[in-house]
Protein backbone atom coordinates (compact mmCIF):
# COMPACT_ATOMS: atom_id res chain seq x y z
CA UNK A 1 0.00 0.00 0.00
CA UNK A 2 1.63 3.20 -1.19
CA UNK A 3 2.03 5.98 1.36
CA UNK A 4 3.07 9.62 1.01
CA UNK A 5 4.30 12.06 3.62
CA UNK A 6 0.76 12.77 4.77
CA UNK A 7 0.61 9.33 6.36
CA UNK A 8 2.98 10.62 9.02
CA UNK A 9 0.19 12.62 10.62
CA UNK A 10 -1.34 11.68 13.92
CA UNK A 11 -4.48 10.41 12.23
CA UNK A 12 -4.83 6.87 10.95
CA UNK A 13 -4.56 6.27 7.24
CA UNK A 14 -8.24 6.89 6.49
CA UNK A 15 -9.11 6.25 2.90
CA UNK A 16 -12.23 5.71 0.88
CA UNK A 17 -10.49 2.95 -1.06
CA UNK A 18 -10.93 -0.72 -0.32
CA UNK A 19 -7.71 -2.51 0.54
CA UNK A 20 -6.70 -6.11 0.02
CA UNK A 21 -4.66 -8.36 2.23
CA UNK A 22 -1.03 -8.98 1.38
CA UNK A 23 -0.26 -12.15 -0.62
CA UNK A 24 1.49 -13.62 2.44
CA UNK A 25 -1.90 -13.66 4.15
CA UNK A 26 -2.59 -16.78 2.08
CA UNK A 27 -0.16 -18.68 4.31
CA UNK A 28 -2.04 -17.67 7.44
CA UNK A 29 -5.46 -18.41 5.94
CA UNK A 30 -4.32 -21.82 4.68
CA UNK A 31 -2.77 -22.79 8.03
CA UNK A 32 -5.92 -21.65 9.83
CA UNK A 33 -8.09 -23.75 7.52
CA UNK A 34 -5.90 -26.83 8.05
CA UNK A 35 -5.95 -26.33 11.82
CA UNK A 36 -9.74 -26.03 11.82
CA UNK A 37 -10.14 -29.15 9.67
CA UNK A 38 -7.83 -31.21 11.89
CA UNK A 39 -9.51 -30.00 15.08
CA UNK A 40 -12.99 -30.83 13.82
CA UNK A 41 -12.15 -34.23 12.32
CA UNK A 42 -9.33 -35.59 14.49
CA UNK A 43 -11.56 -37.44 16.93
CA UNK A 44 -13.62 -38.96 14.12
CA UNK A 45 -10.57 -40.49 12.41
CA UNK A 46 -8.58 -41.36 15.53
CA UNK A 47 -11.39 -42.60 17.75
CA UNK A 48 -13.43 -45.80 17.74
CA UNK A 49 -11.11 -47.48 15.25
CA UNK A 50 -12.55 -45.50 12.34
CA UNK A 51 -9.14 -44.42 11.07
CA UNK A 52 -7.80 -47.99 11.06
CA UNK A 53 -10.93 -49.19 9.24
CA UNK A 54 -10.50 -46.53 6.57
CA UNK A 55 -6.84 -47.42 5.94
CA UNK A 56 -7.76 -51.12 5.81
CA UNK A 57 -10.38 -50.29 3.19
CA UNK A 58 -8.21 -48.11 0.94
CA UNK A 59 -4.55 -48.31 0.00
CA UNK A 60 -1.87 -45.82 0.94
CA UNK A 61 -1.77 -44.40 -2.59
CA UNK A 62 -5.52 -43.78 -2.57
CA UNK A 63 -5.24 -42.13 0.84
CA UNK A 64 -2.52 -39.81 -0.47
CA UNK A 65 -4.63 -38.95 -3.52
CA UNK A 66 -7.60 -38.11 -1.29
CA UNK A 67 -5.38 -35.97 0.94
CA UNK A 68 -3.96 -34.14 -2.09
CA UNK A 69 -7.47 -33.57 -3.41
CA UNK A 70 -8.66 -32.15 -0.12
CA UNK A 71 -5.55 -29.97 0.10
CA UNK A 72 -6.10 -28.65 -3.43
CA UNK A 73 -9.74 -27.86 -2.67
CA UNK A 74 -8.70 -26.05 0.50
CA UNK A 75 -6.05 -24.07 -1.39
CA UNK A 76 -8.51 -22.98 -4.08
CA UNK A 77 -11.10 -22.00 -1.47
CA UNK A 78 -8.51 -20.04 0.47
CA UNK A 79 -7.39 -18.19 -2.67
CA UNK A 80 -10.99 -17.25 -3.50
CA UNK A 81 -11.59 -16.08 0.08
CA UNK A 82 -8.36 -14.04 -0.03
CA UNK A 83 -9.28 -12.45 -3.36
CA UNK A 84 -12.74 -11.40 -2.12
CA UNK A 85 -11.51 -10.07 1.22
CA UNK A 86 -11.58 -6.27 1.39
CA UNK A 87 -11.34 -3.79 4.23
CA UNK A 88 -11.67 -0.03 4.48
CA UNK A 89 -10.67 2.28 7.32
CA UNK A 90 -13.12 5.08 8.02
CA UNK A 91 -12.99 7.99 10.44
CA UNK A 92 -14.59 6.11 13.32
CA UNK A 93 -14.88 2.53 12.12
CA UNK A 94 -13.45 -0.26 10.04
CA UNK A 95 -15.51 -1.96 7.34
CA UNK A 96 -14.80 -5.50 6.15
CA UNK A 97 -16.17 -7.43 3.16
CA UNK A 98 -15.51 -11.14 3.06
CA UNK A 99 -17.03 -14.47 2.15
CA UNK A 100 -16.47 -17.51 0.00
CA UNK A 101 -19.87 -18.37 -1.46
CA UNK A 102 -21.81 -15.67 0.36
CA UNK A 103 -20.45 -12.15 0.64
CA UNK A 104 -20.76 -10.45 4.02
CA UNK A 105 -20.06 -6.88 5.05
CA UNK A 106 -19.25 -5.92 8.63
CA UNK A 107 -18.77 -2.46 10.12
CA UNK A 108 -17.31 -2.10 13.62
CA UNK A 109 -17.11 1.27 15.33
CA UNK A 110 -13.85 1.96 17.13
CA UNK A 111 -15.74 3.17 20.20
CA UNK A 112 -17.09 -0.37 20.70
CA UNK A 113 -13.67 -2.01 20.71
CA UNK A 114 -12.57 -3.35 24.09
CA UNK A 115 -9.34 -5.11 23.10
CA UNK A 116 -6.79 -4.77 20.32
CA UNK A 117 -4.29 -7.48 19.41
CA UNK A 118 -1.37 -7.31 17.01
CA UNK A 119 0.25 -10.68 16.30
CA UNK A 120 3.30 -11.26 14.16
CA UNK A 121 3.91 -14.93 13.29
CA UNK A 122 7.46 -15.77 12.33
CA UNK A 123 6.56 -16.06 8.62
CA UNK A 124 5.17 -12.48 8.66
CA UNK A 125 8.23 -10.92 10.28
CA UNK A 126 10.51 -10.63 7.17
CA UNK A 127 7.73 -8.74 5.35
CA UNK A 128 6.79 -6.44 8.28
CA UNK A 129 3.25 -7.79 8.22
CA UNK A 130 1.00 -8.50 11.20
CA UNK A 131 -2.39 -9.92 12.08
CA UNK A 132 -4.64 -7.19 13.46
CA UNK A 133 -7.57 -8.28 15.65
CA UNK A 134 -10.40 -6.31 17.24
CA UNK A 135 -12.68 -7.64 19.96
CA UNK A 136 -15.96 -6.05 21.00
CA UNK A 137 -18.12 -6.65 24.11
CA UNK A 138 -20.25 -9.76 23.87
CA UNK A 139 -18.33 -11.45 21.07
CA UNK A 140 -17.24 -15.06 21.49
CA UNK A 141 -14.63 -14.71 18.76
CA UNK A 142 -12.68 -11.81 17.33
CA UNK A 143 -15.04 -9.38 15.62
CA UNK A 144 -12.52 -8.21 13.03
CA UNK A 145 -9.41 -10.09 11.93
CA UNK A 146 -7.08 -8.61 9.33
CA UNK A 147 -4.20 -11.01 8.66
CA UNK A 148 -1.32 -9.77 6.55
CA UNK A 149 -1.57 -5.97 6.82
CA UNK A 150 1.44 -3.63 7.20
CA UNK A 151 2.60 -3.11 10.77
CA UNK A 152 2.58 0.66 10.31
CA UNK A 153 -1.10 0.67 9.42
CA UNK A 154 -1.95 -1.66 12.31
CA UNK A 155 -0.13 0.57 14.79
CA UNK A 156 -1.92 3.66 13.46
CA UNK A 157 -5.29 1.96 13.87
CA UNK A 158 -4.35 0.78 17.36
CA UNK A 159 -3.33 4.25 18.50
CA UNK A 160 -6.46 5.79 17.03
CA UNK A 161 -8.72 3.25 18.74
CA UNK A 162 -7.21 3.62 22.20
CA UNK A 163 -7.50 7.39 21.98
CA UNK A 164 -3.88 8.45 21.60
CA UNK A 165 -4.48 9.75 18.10
CA UNK A 166 -7.73 11.64 17.58
CA UNK A 167 -9.25 12.88 14.38
CA UNK A 168 -8.57 16.62 14.15
CA UNK A 169 -11.20 17.45 11.54
CA UNK A 170 -13.47 19.26 14.01
CA UNK A 171 -10.66 21.37 15.43
CA UNK A 172 -9.80 24.73 13.92
CA UNK A 173 -6.34 25.03 15.44
CA UNK A 174 -3.40 23.60 13.44
CA UNK A 175 -1.99 20.31 14.59
CA UNK A 176 1.61 20.19 15.74
CA UNK A 177 2.56 16.84 14.26
CA UNK A 178 6.00 16.70 15.88
CA UNK A 179 4.59 17.46 19.33
CA UNK A 180 1.80 14.92 18.97
CA UNK A 181 4.21 12.21 17.83
CA UNK A 182 6.52 12.98 20.74
CA UNK A 183 3.69 12.17 23.14
CA UNK A 184 2.97 8.83 21.48
CA UNK A 185 5.78 6.29 22.00
CA UNK A 186 6.75 4.40 18.87
CA UNK A 187 7.14 1.28 20.96
CA UNK A 188 3.77 0.43 22.58
CA UNK A 189 5.60 -1.14 25.49
CA UNK A 190 7.68 1.99 26.02
CA UNK A 191 5.47 3.50 28.74
CA UNK A 192 5.82 2.89 32.44
CA UNK A 193 7.11 -0.66 32.74
CA UNK A 194 4.96 -2.50 35.30
CA UNK A 195 6.32 -6.03 35.04
CA UNK A 196 8.79 -8.20 33.16
CA UNK A 197 8.83 -11.99 33.24
CA UNK A 198 12.14 -13.81 33.18
CA UNK A 199 12.60 -17.16 31.44
CA UNK A 200 12.53 -19.02 34.76
CA UNK A 201 9.28 -17.33 35.74
CA UNK A 202 7.70 -18.33 32.44
CA UNK A 203 8.94 -21.90 32.79
CA UNK A 204 7.56 -22.03 36.32
CA UNK A 205 4.24 -20.68 35.04
CA UNK A 206 4.09 -23.53 32.55
CA UNK A 207 4.81 -26.08 35.28
CA UNK A 208 2.05 -24.73 37.53
CA UNK A 209 -0.59 -24.01 34.89
CA UNK A 210 -3.51 -26.33 34.26
CA UNK A 211 -2.37 -27.04 30.71
CA UNK A 212 -0.27 -29.90 32.10
CA UNK A 213 -3.49 -31.79 32.84
CA UNK A 214 -4.78 -31.03 29.36
CA UNK A 215 -1.58 -32.42 27.88
CA UNK A 216 -1.80 -35.45 30.17
CA UNK A 217 -5.40 -36.08 29.10
CA UNK A 218 -4.51 -35.84 25.42
CA UNK A 219 -1.51 -38.14 25.90
CA UNK A 220 -3.64 -40.71 27.75
CA UNK A 221 -6.32 -40.55 25.06
CA UNK A 222 -3.82 -40.97 22.23
CA UNK A 223 -2.00 -43.78 24.05
CA UNK A 224 -5.22 -45.64 24.83
CA UNK A 225 -6.63 -45.25 21.33
CA UNK A 226 -3.58 -45.99 19.24
CA UNK A 227 -2.11 -48.69 21.49
CA UNK A 228 -5.32 -50.70 21.16
CA UNK A 229 -5.39 -50.19 17.40
CA UNK A 230 -1.69 -50.99 17.07
CA UNK A 231 -2.09 -54.10 19.22
CA UNK A 232 -4.94 -55.38 17.05
CA UNK A 233 -2.95 -54.67 13.89
CA UNK A 234 0.20 -56.35 15.31
CA UNK A 235 -1.88 -59.38 16.28
CA UNK A 236 -3.19 -59.70 12.73
CA UNK A 237 0.37 -59.49 11.43
CA UNK A 238 1.47 -62.24 13.84
CA UNK A 239 4.04 -60.09 15.63
CA UNK A 240 2.77 -60.89 19.13
CA UNK A 241 3.64 -64.57 18.67
CA UNK A 242 7.29 -63.61 18.25
CA UNK A 243 7.49 -61.89 21.68
CA UNK A 244 8.89 -63.96 24.54
CA UNK A 245 6.45 -64.38 27.45
CA UNK A 246 9.18 -63.48 29.97
CA UNK A 247 8.98 -59.90 28.75
CA UNK A 248 5.61 -59.46 30.47
CA UNK A 249 6.99 -60.41 33.91
CA UNK A 250 8.28 -56.87 34.49
CA UNK A 251 5.30 -55.21 32.79
CA UNK A 252 4.16 -53.28 35.88
CA UNK A 253 7.66 -51.95 36.47
CA UNK A 254 7.84 -50.87 32.85
CA UNK A 255 4.45 -49.15 33.05
CA UNK A 256 5.48 -47.33 36.22
CA UNK A 257 8.68 -46.11 34.60
CA UNK A 258 6.72 -44.97 31.53
CA UNK A 259 4.26 -43.04 33.70
CA UNK A 260 7.05 -41.27 35.59
CA UNK A 261 8.94 -40.53 32.39
CA UNK A 262 5.77 -39.35 30.66
CA UNK A 263 4.83 -37.05 33.53
CA UNK A 264 8.32 -35.53 33.57
CA UNK A 265 8.22 -35.07 29.80
CA UNK A 266 4.80 -33.38 29.99
CA UNK A 267 6.01 -31.03 32.73
CA UNK A 268 9.02 -30.10 30.61
CA UNK A 269 6.82 -29.66 27.54
CA UNK A 270 4.37 -27.48 29.47
CA UNK A 271 7.20 -25.24 30.67
CA UNK A 272 8.67 -24.93 27.17
CA UNK A 273 5.26 -24.11 25.67
CA UNK A 274 4.85 -21.35 28.23
CA UNK A 275 8.23 -19.89 27.27
CA UNK A 276 7.31 -20.02 23.58
CA UNK A 277 3.96 -18.34 24.21
CA UNK A 278 5.14 -15.58 26.61
CA UNK A 279 8.82 -15.16 25.65
CA UNK A 280 10.21 -11.77 26.78
CA UNK A 281 6.84 -10.80 28.29
CA UNK A 282 6.54 -7.12 29.23
CA UNK A 283 3.58 -5.33 30.77
CA UNK A 284 3.44 -1.56 30.30
CA UNK A 285 1.17 1.23 31.50
CA UNK A 286 0.27 3.89 28.93
CA UNK A 287 -2.09 6.00 31.04
CA UNK A 288 -5.55 4.84 29.92
CA UNK A 289 -4.47 1.46 28.55
CA UNK A 290 -2.45 -1.61 29.42
CA UNK A 291 -0.15 -3.23 26.89
CA UNK A 292 1.23 -6.74 27.14
CA UNK A 293 3.88 -7.90 24.65
CA UNK A 294 5.36 -11.37 24.43
CA UNK A 295 5.86 -14.46 22.32
CA UNK A 296 8.64 -16.26 20.48
CA UNK A 297 7.20 -17.76 17.29
CA UNK A 298 4.17 -15.48 17.38
CA UNK A 299 5.01 -12.06 18.81
CA UNK A 300 1.75 -10.83 20.29
CA UNK A 301 0.80 -7.38 21.50
CA UNK A 302 -2.44 -7.01 23.46
CA UNK A 303 -3.91 -3.61 24.27
CA UNK A 304 -6.75 -3.19 26.76
CA UNK A 305 -8.47 0.03 27.76
CA UNK A 306 -8.73 0.41 31.51
CA UNK A 307 -12.34 1.56 31.20
CA UNK A 308 -13.16 -1.76 29.49
CA UNK A 309 -11.79 -3.90 32.34
CA UNK A 310 -14.69 -5.58 34.16
CA UNK A 311 -12.66 -7.51 36.72
CA UNK A 312 -9.51 -9.44 37.54
CA UNK A 313 -8.94 -13.12 38.26
CA UNK A 314 -5.97 -14.25 40.35
CA UNK A 315 -5.12 -17.94 40.07
CA UNK A 316 -2.66 -20.24 41.77
CA UNK A 317 -2.83 -23.98 41.14
CA UNK A 318 -1.92 -26.63 43.69
CA UNK A 319 1.51 -27.06 42.12
CA UNK A 320 1.72 -23.28 41.92
CA UNK A 321 1.43 -23.10 45.71
CA UNK A 322 4.55 -25.24 45.98
CA UNK A 323 6.35 -23.04 43.44
CA UNK A 324 4.83 -19.79 44.80
CA UNK A 325 3.60 -18.91 41.32
CA UNK A 326 0.51 -16.83 40.47
CA UNK A 327 -0.96 -15.39 37.32
CA UNK A 328 -3.55 -12.68 36.69
CA UNK A 329 -6.26 -12.72 34.03
CA UNK A 330 -7.73 -9.36 32.99
CA UNK A 331 -11.46 -9.91 32.46
CA UNK A 332 -13.65 -8.16 29.91
CA UNK A 333 -17.19 -8.41 28.61
CA UNK A 334 -17.99 -11.77 27.05
CA UNK A 335 -21.13 -13.41 25.69
CA UNK A 336 -19.97 -16.78 27.06
CA UNK A 337 -21.55 -17.50 30.45
CA UNK A 338 -18.40 -19.11 31.81
CA UNK A 339 -15.42 -17.86 29.84
CA UNK A 340 -12.26 -19.90 30.13
CA UNK A 341 -9.55 -17.63 31.52
CA UNK A 342 -6.87 -19.66 29.83
CA UNK A 343 -8.18 -19.03 26.34
CA UNK A 344 -5.63 -17.69 23.93
CA UNK A 345 -7.33 -14.30 23.61
CA UNK A 346 -7.28 -13.69 27.37
CA UNK A 347 -4.99 -10.98 28.72
CA UNK A 348 -2.75 -12.97 31.07
CA UNK A 349 0.08 -11.71 33.28
CA UNK A 350 2.15 -14.89 33.94
CA UNK A 351 4.81 -15.96 36.45
CA UNK A 352 4.00 -13.70 39.41
CA UNK A 353 5.50 -14.16 42.87
CA UNK A 354 3.69 -13.50 46.14
CA UNK A 355 5.25 -10.05 46.44
CA UNK A 356 4.11 -9.16 42.90
CA UNK A 357 0.42 -9.17 43.86
CA UNK A 358 0.73 -5.45 44.52
CA UNK A 359 0.51 -5.20 40.73
CA UNK A 360 -3.28 -5.31 41.17
CA UNK A 361 -3.30 -1.66 42.20
CA UNK A 362 -1.28 -0.75 39.10
CA UNK A 363 -3.66 -2.60 36.79
CA UNK A 364 -6.78 -1.03 38.33
CA UNK A 365 -6.03 1.99 40.56
CA UNK A 366 -7.57 1.69 44.01
CA UNK A 367 -7.66 -2.10 44.13
CA UNK A 368 -5.50 -4.05 46.54
CA UNK A 369 -5.32 -7.60 47.84
CA UNK A 370 -7.50 -8.03 50.98
CA UNK A 371 -5.84 -8.97 54.24
CA UNK A 372 -8.80 -10.94 55.62
CA UNK A 373 -11.81 -12.70 54.14
CA UNK A 374 -14.98 -14.13 55.60
CA UNK A 375 -15.72 -17.81 55.12
CA UNK A 376 -19.02 -19.45 54.31
CA UNK A 377 -21.22 -21.39 56.71
CA UNK A 378 -19.90 -24.74 58.01
CA UNK A 379 -23.16 -26.42 56.98
CA UNK A 380 -21.75 -26.48 53.44
CA UNK A 381 -19.22 -29.02 54.67
CA UNK A 382 -21.66 -30.89 56.91
CA UNK A 383 -24.33 -31.49 54.26
CA UNK A 384 -21.83 -32.77 51.70
CA UNK A 385 -20.12 -34.93 54.31
CA UNK A 386 -23.45 -36.54 55.19
CA UNK A 387 -24.51 -37.08 51.59
CA UNK A 388 -21.16 -38.53 50.53
CA UNK A 389 -20.82 -40.83 53.54
CA UNK A 390 -24.46 -41.91 53.28
CA UNK A 391 -24.12 -42.80 49.61
CA UNK A 392 -20.88 -44.74 50.12
CA UNK A 393 -22.20 -46.70 53.10
CA UNK A 394 -25.45 -47.46 51.26
CA UNK A 395 -23.56 -48.92 48.30
CA UNK A 396 -21.19 -50.80 50.58
CA UNK A 397 -24.12 -52.17 52.61
CA UNK A 398 -25.83 -53.40 49.44
CA UNK A 399 -22.64 -55.18 48.38
CA UNK A 400 -22.32 -56.81 51.80
CA UNK A 401 -25.97 -57.92 51.67
CA UNK A 402 -25.79 -59.54 48.24
CA UNK A 403 -22.14 -60.57 48.15
CA UNK A 404 -19.61 -60.46 50.93
CA UNK A 405 -16.68 -58.31 49.74
CA UNK A 406 -13.12 -58.95 50.77
CA UNK A 407 -11.33 -57.01 53.48
CA UNK A 408 -9.04 -55.40 50.91
CA UNK A 409 -12.00 -54.06 48.94
CA UNK A 410 -13.66 -52.63 52.06
CA UNK A 411 -10.40 -50.98 53.12
CA UNK A 412 -9.99 -49.36 49.71
CA UNK A 413 -13.57 -48.04 49.83
CA UNK A 414 -13.04 -46.57 53.31
CA UNK A 415 -9.77 -44.94 52.24
CA UNK A 416 -11.53 -43.46 49.21
CA UNK A 417 -14.29 -42.16 51.50
CA UNK A 418 -11.74 -40.46 53.75
CA UNK A 419 -10.12 -38.83 50.73
CA UNK A 420 -13.49 -37.53 49.52
CA UNK A 421 -14.30 -36.12 52.96
CA UNK A 422 -10.91 -34.41 53.05
CA UNK A 423 -11.54 -32.95 49.59
CA UNK A 424 -14.90 -31.56 50.75
CA UNK A 425 -13.20 -29.97 53.75
CA UNK A 426 -10.56 -28.34 51.55
CA UNK A 427 -13.24 -27.08 49.19
CA UNK A 428 -15.24 -25.55 52.06
CA UNK A 429 -12.16 -23.97 53.60
CA UNK A 430 -11.23 -22.22 50.34
CA UNK A 431 -14.60 -20.46 49.94
CA UNK A 432 -14.59 -16.87 51.17
CA UNK A 433 -15.48 -13.28 50.33
CA UNK A 434 -14.49 -9.74 51.25
CA UNK A 435 -16.09 -6.36 50.52
CA UNK A 436 -13.58 -3.52 50.35
CA UNK A 437 -15.48 -0.35 49.52
CA UNK A 438 -17.00 -1.03 46.11
CA UNK A 439 -14.72 -3.98 45.34
CA UNK A 440 -16.04 -7.46 46.05
CA UNK A 441 -13.48 -10.25 46.36
CA UNK A 442 -14.62 -13.87 46.02
CA UNK A 443 -12.25 -16.73 46.85
CA UNK A 444 -12.63 -20.37 45.91
CA UNK A 445 -10.46 -23.31 44.97
CA UNK A 446 -9.43 -26.78 46.02
CA UNK A 447 -5.69 -27.33 46.31
CA UNK A 448 -4.94 -23.94 44.81
CA UNK A 449 -6.41 -20.46 45.01
CA UNK A 450 -8.86 -18.65 42.75
CA UNK A 451 -9.79 -15.00 43.43
CA UNK A 452 -12.30 -12.90 41.49
CA UNK A 453 -12.48 -9.15 42.09
CA UNK A 454 -14.81 -6.61 40.50
CA UNK A 455 -16.66 -3.38 41.23
CA UNK A 456 -20.22 -3.80 42.47
CA UNK A 457 -21.48 -1.36 39.83
CA UNK A 458 -20.53 -3.96 37.21
CA UNK A 459 -23.26 -6.32 38.44
CA UNK A 460 -26.00 -6.78 35.84
CA UNK A 461 -28.28 -9.20 37.70
CA UNK A 462 -28.56 -10.62 41.22
CA UNK A 463 -30.07 -13.98 42.19
CA UNK A 464 -30.72 -15.50 45.61
CA UNK A 465 -31.17 -19.26 45.52
CA UNK A 466 -32.27 -21.50 48.38
CA UNK A 467 -32.67 -25.24 48.65
CA UNK A 468 -35.10 -26.71 51.22
CA UNK A 469 -32.13 -27.47 53.48
CA UNK A 470 -30.90 -23.88 53.20
CA UNK A 471 -34.34 -22.45 53.96
CA UNK A 472 -34.54 -24.45 57.18
CA UNK A 473 -31.19 -23.07 58.35
CA UNK A 474 -31.50 -19.48 57.07
CA UNK A 475 -28.90 -19.78 54.30
CA UNK A 476 -28.80 -18.78 50.64
CA UNK A 477 -26.55 -18.86 47.57
CA UNK A 478 -25.73 -15.44 46.13
CA UNK A 479 -25.34 -15.47 42.32
CA UNK A 480 -24.06 -12.34 40.58
CA UNK A 481 -24.28 -11.95 36.80
CA UNK A 482 -21.34 -9.92 35.49
CA UNK A 483 -20.30 -8.88 31.97
CA UNK A 484 -17.65 -11.62 32.03
CA UNK A 485 -19.89 -14.39 33.43
CA UNK A 486 -21.35 -15.70 36.68
CA UNK A 487 -19.84 -15.70 40.16
CA UNK A 488 -21.38 -17.48 43.15
CA UNK A 489 -20.97 -17.26 46.90
CA UNK A 490 -22.72 -20.30 48.45
CA UNK A 491 -24.11 -20.86 51.94
CA UNK A 492 -24.25 -17.28 53.16
CA UNK A 493 -26.59 -16.20 55.98
CA UNK A 494 -29.76 -14.86 54.38
CA UNK A 495 -29.41 -11.42 55.94
CA UNK A 496 -25.83 -11.11 54.68
CA UNK A 497 -26.77 -12.32 51.18
CA UNK A 498 -29.69 -9.85 50.99
CA UNK A 499 -27.45 -6.99 52.15
CA UNK A 500 -24.84 -7.77 49.48
CA UNK A 501 -27.53 -8.14 46.82
CA UNK A 502 -29.13 -4.79 47.69
CA UNK A 503 -25.76 -3.07 47.78
CA UNK A 504 -24.85 -4.48 44.37
CA UNK A 505 -28.15 -3.36 42.84
CA UNK A 506 -27.82 0.11 44.40
CA UNK A 507 -24.25 0.48 43.11
CA UNK A 508 -25.27 -0.54 39.60
CA UNK A 509 -28.29 1.78 39.53
CA UNK A 510 -26.41 4.81 40.85
CA UNK A 511 -23.25 4.31 38.79
CA UNK A 512 -22.28 7.45 36.89
CA UNK A 513 -21.34 5.44 33.82
CA UNK A 514 -22.01 1.88 32.70
CA UNK A 515 -18.59 0.96 31.33
CA UNK A 516 -19.54 -2.19 29.44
Amino acid sequence: MAEDDSSLSVEPDVSADWHRLAPMALVFLLLTAVQKFVRENLFMFAGAGFGVAVFDWISLREALLIACGLGLMGLVGTMIFHRRFRFRIEDDAVRVRRGLLEKKELRVRFARVQSVQINQPFYFKPFELVRFTLETPGGQEAEVELPGIPRRLAEQMRDHIVGLRRVQASQTRPVDVAAEQAQVPADPSGGDRLYEASTWRLFRHGLSSNQIWLLAGLAAWFFGTFSEQFGAWADRQGWLDLIDASVFQSLWLLLGALVVFGLGFLLLLSGLLSIIRFHDFRLSDLEDRLVGVGGLLNRQEQTVKREKITGLTLKQSGLGRLLSCWHIVVRQTSSVEQEMPGKKKSFIVPGLNEEDLGLIGALVPGWHFPERQQGIDARFRQIFWRRTAGLVFAVLGALVWFKEPGALFVSMVLIALLLMLAAIHLRWKQWGWSLDGRQLWIREGFLGHHFDVFDLDRVQQVQLRQSPYQRRHGLANLVLVLPQGLVTVPYLPVDEAVRLANQAIHSAETAALHRV
